[in-house]
């Protein structure tokens, strides 16, 4: 239950800001706006859904190869494979080596099955919230960052998700990797990263979708996105990065006020 949750944090949120963990803000993004696009020239946010999975650690491993960072949008339940927070499974130590090599940790809901444009308020609370829970058990704080699923969230669903001090961030370009996971296939998703990532560095930039739980993903796609964004002359950052946000904005230290 929502209100046993708060009782037990015994923290009250700040519905204006979030609170800072690392200091004091450099720059504030608004909350509860759709986020489509970069605004940093030369960036590319290349970004994996639906974690952490078996998949997740060569991503990783990847992103330390090619100097780069990403950012993950998790999932609570882990789509049976776990909760996020689940001391039996490996999915506390990798979501600490995420934040620990400075990837962005954002949230993706509870359960994924919930588009939260068909649904009312008490239902995106708690699905953000059952999140913010997993994550501040594993890391110790509570993300600012979320991405719907689905990449639906109408005007009532950013309405609610702002209350809650979150920046709602989409994309503007579409792997459909998802669609695509086979070793036949995945060229097709590197065929569509092609085409929505091209341009002047100095004058573009664009925020990627990609999932690491796909196996091909993770072994084809991943790679091929990494060498290219370099080749072309861009860097590969975290959603706040490309957004021109401090780190010291992506978390907070209380969780969102309960509804109602």
């Amino acid at each position: 239950m929502l209100s046993l949750y708060f009782l037990l944090t015994g923290l009250s949120f700040l519905a204006d800001a979030a609170v800072i963990r690392h200091g004091p803000a450099k720059r504030e993004l608004p909350y509860g706006t759709l986020v489509e696009h970069c605004n940093v020239p030369g960036t590319v946010a290349l970004t994996f859904d639906d974690g952490p999975y078996q998949y997740t650690l060569h991503v990783l491993d990847l992103l330390d190869q090619y100097g780069a960072n990403a950012t993950f949008f998790v999932v609570g339940d882990n789509f049976g494979r776990g909760f996020l927070d689940d001391p039996s499974s490996p999915w506390p130590d990798v979501l600490r080596r995420m934040a620990g090599s400075g990837h962005q940790v954002g949230s993706h809901t509870w359960d994924h099955n919930v588009d939260l444009s068909q649904t009312d308020s008490s239902t995106r609370y708690d699905e953000m919230a059952k999140v913010e829970v997993a994550l501040n058990n594993v890391l110790g704080y509570y993300p600012t960052y979320m991405r719907p699923p689905f990449g639906s969230c109408d005007a009532a669903c950013q309405q609610d998700l702002g209350a809650m001090g979150y920046h709602v961030i989409n994309f503007d370009v579409d792997t459909k990797d998802y669609e695509n996971d086979s070793p036949d296939q995945i060229h097709v998703a590197i065929e569509n990263f092609d085409a929505g990532v091209s341009g002047d560095p100095s004058s573009s930039s664009f925020i990627v979708l990609s999932h690491d739980v796909h196996e091909n993903t993770a072994y084809t796609l991943a790679e091929y996105m990494l060498q290219s964004v370099q080749s072309r002359g861009f860097r590969a950052v975290t959603v706040g990065e490309c957004l021109g946000d401090d780190a010291s904005n992506w978390y907070r230290t209380t969780p969102s006020r309960s509804h109602g």
